[in-house]
């Protein structure tokens, strides 16, 4: 007789009440449905688990996957030792059957928890077949397995434990935990096998381990028979990837309260300076506003004090002691012992100070009070004495700051430009060099769209074979109207407006054309000046390599001119400069001795040449002088470097020069600046050429009369 029964009900029970975790998947892993015992192994609800994927639940760095998915799809079944995670990111062995039901669009998988079979294995110990089974499983695992009995004997290490640890089976099995491993003393990890072991509670923990620093994930269970089993794995990169996760939340927080704060600082951050704490301009002008309000028509008086040579300080020290300065000498001035009715910072080293309603002689005075405090050294780590240049400007009847500053700013100027250290009053010829700088920048970048600068080039001479060996391109412009500009008019104008970065590459590129018409003369490099700012332009190596390529010229007929001021952020420049010997390109200190570096300090540079600034060949006659440039010469050639002299401009300074042995010398006793075609260069036809570039036949008789004295 036919058992009509209905077997869905009993297919039903078996899935719910199953002692294995069962899961109905999708083939490609999807889960549809999940039995109570699935959600309980995998840590997840069973609203939760429907709906995730195969990778939400398998262990990512079980590579056993995806032999398995593929040994099922090519069967139609699998059956082996697989790991899972749970919800919290855990991992467990589970043995695992899967199967395509007949209908092709969904499988089974049961699964049930391993991390006891070790226990089991003993249990099943009379079973030779049972027990290699066992063996086996615990040998397949992904997790490191140590056994230990009750009187801490190691009784089993799979192999993943003793690679990890360094050992092998045969060293260990047998010994005492405690001795084989004596660094585990003291420390939780033997705090929670002893645990465990008079427990038999399991316990899990992440810890490091070993010299290296490691970090394992460790799973400690009392076995049936006593002792202990000890699953662990690396979990160095995960738990590094977890760090990483929490410093971004961290970070994420610490903005949020940040902004938090910002807004409710905005009202005061909006009129004050960050650094110092005083008036911005804001601030300035909100309060100039509101006194005048009050009190219209009041006469105003108004004080622009800026540091000289600040950005010297900054190139040479580092931004931290510039803005440490820039603290110290805005509260010295705010501490005057008659302040000022407004002061505060304008940016960078300018500082702003307002008087209201006061004569002229208050305001000298004032600015003789501010000249006086900035004579006084300032220690911010290291003493440094920076002197301050100060405009006025008076406005009889101010509607507001922005006229008054305008003007102060410009007596600023005036005061630097007369010698620095000085206070200077606004007038309107100072008004007409304002406009003059400005038509002069906005001529400036007319000049670079339409080919009115143009290079001449100053020649160096080798004092040692009278050879012409290096050239420097010096940039020119001849404007339409004003002729030919001098470059202290417009190179600083470039280097204030952003515009040198643009004219420094157009003096490379033509530069290197000139450069390649010469590269038949034996020994010629062409120099050009790079700019700090050059410098700190991202990709200047690259450029440098683009314009070379372009014109097909050998890097070693190029190099590059720096000042000292450009070596001050060492770390950054040196980089730059390594990529660009990388090209065959030579590096070249310009007028050294005017800043703040050293000789021991360009140790650390890739540096090729030294150019002594004319200044020292201008004293080489005096005893101390000599003593110096001797000095430079030889601490230079100890760096490998070679020594060029500028500015010579007498036979006395030339003779003393190759008396003390400077490699190469420039000045307008050898050759001026001048177009390349008017350079003292050999025709393509003498035969000198293959000794490059001579000197004039005086020079030539003076450098030898010098050779053998």
């Amino acid at each position: 007789m036919v058992n009509k029964t209905p077997r869905l009900p009993v297919y039903e029970s078996m899935f719910v009440h199953g002692i294995d975790g069962l899961l109905l998947t999708s083939p490609d892993g999807r889960i549809l449905r999940a039995n109570p015992r699935a959600c309980e192994l995998l840590g997840r609800s069973a609203a939760e688990l429907p709906g995730l994927g195969r990778d939400d639940v398998i262990d990512p760095h079980d590579d056993r996957w995806a032999e398995a998915i593929e040994a099922r799809r090519e069967s139609g079944s699998y059956r082996g030792v697989l790991r899972v995670r749970r919800a919290n990111g855990s991992t467990f062995p589970v043995e695992i059957s899967t199967a395509l039901l007949s209908s092709g669009d969904t499988a089974y998988v049961s699964f049930r928890d391993m991390t006891a079979a070790e226990a089991e294995a003993f249990r099943l110990v009379e079973n030779r077949r049972a027990a290699a089974e066992v063996i086996d499983s615990l040998e397949s695992f992904s997790d490191g397995y140590i056994g230990v009995d009750p009187d801490w004997q190691i009784t089993y290490i799979n192999g993943r434990a003793a690679d990890a640890l360094g050992v092998s089976p045969d060293e260990v099995v047998s010994r005492n935990l405690w001795e084989q491993f004596p660094d585990l003393l003291g420390t939780p990890i033997e705090r929670a096998y002893r645990q465990v072991a008079a427990t038999g509670e399991p316990v899990t923990m992440e810890t490091p381990y070993g010299d290296a620093g490691r970090w394992y994930e460790g799973r400690v269970t009392g076995l049936r028979r006593g002792g202990i089993g000890i699953y662990f794995r690396d979990i160095t990169e995960r738990r590094a990837m977890e760090e990483e996760r929490q410093q971004l939340l961290a970070s994420e927080r610490a903005a949020r309260a940040a902004a938090e704060q910002a807004h409710v600082d905005l009202a005061y951050q909006a009129t004050r300076d960050e650094l110092t704490g005083l008036l911005n301009q804001a601030g300035l002008a909100q309060q100039v506003n509101a006194y005048l309000t009050a009190w219209p028509n009041t006469p105003m008086t108004v004080l622009v004090v800026d540091l000289d040579r600040f950005k010297l300080v900054n190139d040479s020290f580092g931004h931290r002691v510039g803005n440490d300065l820039l603290t110290v000498f805005g509260q010295r001035l705010a501490e005057l012992p008659e302040p000022a009715d407004l002061f505060g910072r304008l940016g960078g080293d300018e500082f702003v100070m307002v008087l209201f309603d006061v004569p002229t002689s208050a305001a000298d005075r004032m600015a003789e009070a501010v000249l006086a405090a900035s004579r006084e050294p300032v220690n911010v780590g290291t003493a440094l004495l920076v002197t301050a240049s100060v405009g006025l400007a008076a406005v009889a009847k101010p509607t507001g700051l922005d006229t008054a500053l305008r003007e102060a700013d410009a007596a600023m100027y005036r005061a630097k430009a007369a010698g620095r250290d000085q206070a200077a009053w606004f007038d309107q010829q100072m008004h007409v060099d304002a406009v003059h700088r400005a038509q002069t920048e906005y001529d400036l970048r007319q000049a670079l769209d339409r080919d009115e600068l143009y290079l001449d080039y100053q020649p160096a001479f080798d004092l040692r074979c009278e050879r012409l060996n290096h050239v420097e391109a010096l940039v020119r412009w001849r404007h339409p109207t004003r002729g030919v500009v001098p470059p202290l008019q417009f190179i600083p104008i470039a280097e204030d407006s952003g515009l040198i970065r643009r004219l420094g590459e157009w003096v490379l590129a033509r530069a290197v054309e000139q450069a390649a018409r010469w590269a038949h003369i034996p020994g010629l490099r062409v120099w050009i000046n790079v700019s700090p700012q050059q410098l700190a332009q991202p990709g200047l190596p690259e450029l440098i390599a683009t314009h070379l390529n372009r014109v097909g010229l050998p890097a070693f007929h190029l190099g590059i001119e720096v000042t000292e001021s450009a070596l001050a952020d060492q770390t950054r420049i040196t980089r730059v400069l390594e990529e660009i010997r990388e090209l065959g390109v030579a590096v070249a200190i310009d007028d050294f001795g005017t800043g703040y570096s050293s000789l021991a300090r360009l140790s650390n540079f890739p540096v090729d040449v030294i150019k002594i600034d004319r200044s020292f060949v201008n004293d080489v006659e005096t005893t101390r002088g000599e003593a110096v440039l001797a000095g430079i010469v030889t601490l230079a050639h100890a760096i490998g470097a070679h020594v060029i002299a500028e500015g010579v401009e007498t036979n006395a300074q030339l003779a003393a020069l190759s008396a003390l042995g400077v490699d190469s010398a420039s000045g307008y006793l050898l050759a001026k600046p001048t177009a390349p075609e008017h350079l003292p260069l050999p025709r393509t036809t003498d035969p000198a050429t293959s000794g490059g570039a001579r000197l004039h036949p005086t020079l030539q008789n003076l450098l030898r009369q010098l050779s053998t004295a």
